[in-house]
């Protein structure tokens, strides 16, 4: 099936009157297109748009558009110069596709309180070392909020440090927090806060000890069990907080003419 969509999309470049070569390094997307010296496209169309200014166009074929497949192969498109042509194999998935890369590309949701984020497959790394984890058994989603909630009382202690009642981010600018179901588990100052946050901003963190075991303390650093590895730490009841994908952390700009979408047996091409 990936071959197929790779031909199809070299057959779409084709007939935009771009050349195509098949790069040997496995490390590139399986097709790049430029603009080529002879040759009529058979129609104007967003593969012709695509490589405006003689920019080259990737071929990604994609079946299943995760956000994390999706973001990072437009992320490391834009970062290499080229657009990202993401051929599919039928509407149902090219309108996911679009879906994910709308504007504002890359967010799940947007209300009046901010954006709610995809969760990526990176961990977030603490600054006392080691990363950031919670109890097993919530869905976990990470949003933007202006709005003060209680907390979860999961992590309520005598020994913790009080949140503050009021945001401490700019003026403006809206607090980045964690729900476990729909429970405010962690507070942030903003998505900059991702940067190597506190321990004590999370209810748990995880770390492999020197004998290569997986060491949970709580938010203060106190010891609470030892596991052999991450499977053993999940079924124990732990498990690591995964990093929201954040626009802006893979995006210095917008990216909307950097993309499009082609069905491989269709006829016609929509960005």
């Amino acid at each position: 099936m990936t071959d197929q969509l790779v031909t199809a999309g070299i057959d779409r470049c084709r007939r935009a009157a771009l050349s195509v070569t098949r790069p040997a390094d496995s490390g590139k997307p399986p097709a790049i297109a430029r603009p080529g010296t002879d040759g009529t496209p058979d129609s104007a169309g967003p593969v012709a748009d695509l490589a405006t200014d003689g920019r080259p166009v990737a071929v990604e074929p994609i079946r299943d558009p995760s956000p994390t497949l999706v973001l990072s192969r437009l992320w490391n498109d834009r970062r290499h110069g080229r657009a990202a042509l993401f051929v599919v194999p039928d509407r149902g998935t090219a309108e996911r596709v679009e879906a994910l890369l709308a504007a504002p590309a890359g967010v799940r949701t947007v209300d009046d309180c901010g954006r709610t984020f995809h969760t990526g497959p990176d961990r977030v790394p603490l600054a006392e070392g080691g990363y950031a984890a919670v109890p097993t058994g919530t869905d976990l989603r990470w949003r933007e909020s202006t709005t003060a909630r209680a907390m979860s009382g999961i992590r309520v202690d005598a020994d913790r440090p009080a949140l503050p009642d009021e945001p401490t981010t700019d003026a403006g600018g809206p607090w980045l927090e964690l729900l476990a179901d729909d429970d405010v588990l962690v507070r942030l100052d903003g998505v900059g806060a991702l940067d190597c946050p506190a321990r004590e901003r999370f209810p748990y963190a995880y770390a492999r000890d020197r004998d290569k075991q997986i060491r949970v303390v709580d938010f203060a650093g106190r010891p609470v069990q030892r596991y052999p590895g991450i499977g053993a730490m999940r079924d124990g009841g732990f498990r690591p907080v995964p990093a929201p994908l954040v626009p802006e952390h893979m995006f210095d700009a917008p990216v909307d003419d950097h993309w499009a979408v082609v069905v491989a047996d269709e006829e016609t091409a929509r960005p």
